[in-house]
């Protein structure tokens, strides 16, 4: 009977609070929301997240406003999301590497599991293998013949040490054996345009809108892709897989997170409204037009996706014995 007693006790407890959590849905968001970019503004990061805060805005009559804070490999904008206060006007649209990457590379200021509530993924786009037409191959057996053929010489280009471009190669030449030279530069735009340029011989990242024009004009030729089965928009790229690198399996996301004790009545509400724009055909319209393979699905979907993937680069980073500077 004391035990009784008891739980009725906890029952009548916890009620209020969940009622408030409820309540406090129902009303969110009642003054604008801030969603932090933690890259700057222009890139690849801001032309994902923007149809999505335009949508928000929109549909929940409330201004979500993209804010870029960039710094430290994307820490800064989220440690300013890990201080806010968890009621959902402070949300952050995250790349997979800031919490899936970073922790393997750097003395954290936060922990990306406890500290931050995942709320959807947006997008898990695949990683292009894209040549500058400068080389001197036409596809994968060829590019791997020449790379071994130059040890060391074949450079490829990234967004900076320890991004996923510079990781992805790491993780190329372990596959494949080869000895391939990294040349970091200050950013994904920088990057890419050193392959159009034919200052480096290649970049691994996400075959999206901003390469397609460079594929028309001649400029980069894509040799394979990381994607499960081939993409629509490049039906003649074939996958890693068929190229015999079942293993290779590298994707780079984005999604929104919010700060940890967020209410699960918010965290739903947000995840509901984007999981319905991502699946309309105006949201599938917008983002096939950028390129960008969608993910979408539940917190909890978001929360085993980045667990799973601080494993995968943690032993890339061991394995290949990267140290940051």
């Amino acid at each position: 009977m004391a035990a009784l007693r008891i739980a009725r006790i906890l029952s009548c407890l916890l009620v209020p609070a969940t009622s408030l959590s409820v309540a406090h849905a129902q009303t969110y968001p009642n003054k604008p929301v801030r969603v932090i970019s933690a890259y700057a503004a222009g890139g690849t990061n801001e032309l994902a997240a923007r149809p999505i805060i335009n949508y928000l805005s929109t549909a929940l009559g409330q201004q979500f406003l993209l804010e870029a804070k960039p710094g430290a490999n994307g820490n800064i904008g989220a440690m300013d999301v890990v201080k806010a206060a968890p009621d959902g006007y402070t949300l952050l649209f995250n790349t997979s590497s800031q919490v899936t990457i970073n922790p393997a590379l750097y003395k954290m200021p936060f922990d990306a599991v406890k500290d931050l509530t995942p709320i959807i993924m947006v997008s898990a786009n695949s990683l292009a293998l894209i040549v500058s037409s400068s080389v001197p191959v036409s596809n994968f057996k060829e590019f791997l013949a020449y790379a071994k053929a130059n040890p060391g010489k074949l450079a490829y280009s990234s967004a900076g040490n320890g991004s996923i471009n510079h990781l992805s190669g790491e993780l190329l030449a372990m596959q494949t054996k080869t000895e391939l030279l990294h040349v970091p530069y200050g950013g994904g735009g920088p990057a890419l345009t050193a392959v159009v340029a034919g200052d480096v011989a290649f970049i691994v990242q996400s075959a999206g809108g901003l390469v397609f024009p460079h594929i028309k004009s001649g400029k980069v030729r894509i040799l394979g892709i990381s994607s499960p089965k081939r993409l629509q928009q490049i039906p003649d790229v074939p996958t890693f897989a068929e190229l015999g690198l079942p293993d290779y399996k590298v994707r780079s996301g984005t999604g929104f997170m919010g700060p940890a004790g967020m209410p699960r009545a918010i965290v739903t509400k947000i995840n509901g409204e984007i999981n319905k724009y991502l699946n309309s055909p105006e949201g599938q319209k917008q983002y096939d037009a950028l390129g960008v393979e969608l993910a979408n699905g539940t917190p909890e979907d978001m929360g085993q996706n980045i667990r799973e993937e601080l494993a995968r680069w943690s032993a890339v980073v061991k394995n290949a014995g990267i140290k940051l500077e």
